[in-house]
């Protein structure tokens, strides 16, 4: 059993350390070839790192990127266990030596900037979450953004890594003194967001429709022929009227969910629909939990 174990750890670091050279090295070739060259920004320690080298002339974008890492690596390491700061660290030196690397072998893009901002989210937001995947990352600002969570705990850590975001790309319009440079980095941005949720999540990312009707058992019925969904029936009580109605709970896909409108008005035109987005369905009919 004890050996089985040491190579089921093997295997997995193994598996780990090769998603995380393969994305640091599609992160390092996005930025260095599509996004530096034509003065657009992505946020993060690497963004900064990029500004700081176009208007200080010092040294190159993945040595400072890298000096600027390792103070952030070590109290990360302290803070928040040596797992995560491992895995992180592995990225960061990669894509760190890479982004100095790439240049003198790969032609820079110079063309259309909006094709530059979205080849360049493309291969950036495939980068972070094949790292993300294994637990880690290619930089350490969400490192900062945990810091600040712990010290404000109201706000969330996609709301602190956002305001980060956009200081770096609002800093980078005045050191590029371009406007346009703002547009193309939130495009940039928006492109490799949607990436990572694309590869995290896949095709079962989905929405949650919650429907308050007079007729429970006519709507299951229907939503279970026209969709093939199951339905979940919870008892509800009218905050206004203290008249108790039945809300049905269902989980469906994205394309799933006009043929579920339609089940809805075909028989309670008057039912109450809630439809939300929510990024994973795990379980039956969807994306195993072992998956």
């Amino acid at each position: 059993m004890k050996q089985k174990f040491s190579y089921t750890t093997k295997y997995s670091w193994l598996k780990d350390t090769v998603l995380l050279t393969f994305g640091s090295a599609l992160y390092a070739l996005g930025f260095s070839t599509f996004i530096e060259p034509n003065q657009i920004t992505t946020g993060g320690v690497t963004g900064i790192a990029a500004l700081i080298s176009f208007g200080l002339k010092i040294l190159p974008t993945g040595t400072l990127a890298l000096i600027m890492n390792i103070p952030l690596l070590i109290a990360g390491l302290i803070s928040f266990g040596k797992r995560f700061v491992i895995k992180t660290t592995i990225a960061t030196v990669i894509s760190s030596m890479l982004l100095d690397v790439f240049p003198s072998y790969i032609s820079p893009y110079n063309g259309d900037k909006i094709l530059a901002a979205l080849a360049g989210g493309v291969l950036i937001g495939t980068g972070l979450a094949l790292a993300m995947i294994t637990g880690g990352t290619t930089g350490g600002i969400d490192i900062v953004a945990k810091f600040i969570n712990r010290r404000m705990p109201h706000l969330s850590m996609g709301r602190i890594m956002l305001i980060i975001d956009v200081v770096i790309v609002s800093s980078a319009a005045l050191i590029y003194r371009s406007l346009e440079t703002s547009l193309y980095s939130i495009l940039a941005l928006f492109t490799s967001s949607k990436v990572i949720d694309s590869i995290l999540y896949g095709a079962d990312s989905g929405k949650l429709v919650y429907i308050i009707t007079k007729k429970p058992e006519e709507m299951s019925s229907r939503i279970m022929e026209l969709v093939g969904r199951g339905v979940t029936r919870m008892k509800v009580i009218g905050g206004y009227t203290q008249s108790e109605r039945t809300m049905l709970m269902c989980a469906t896909r994205r394309q799933e969910v006009t043929r579920l409108r339609a089940a809805v008005l075909q028989e309670d035109n008057e039912a109450f629909v809630i439809i939300t987005d929510f990024g994973e369905i795990l379980g039956e009919g969807f994306k195993g939990l072992d998956k």
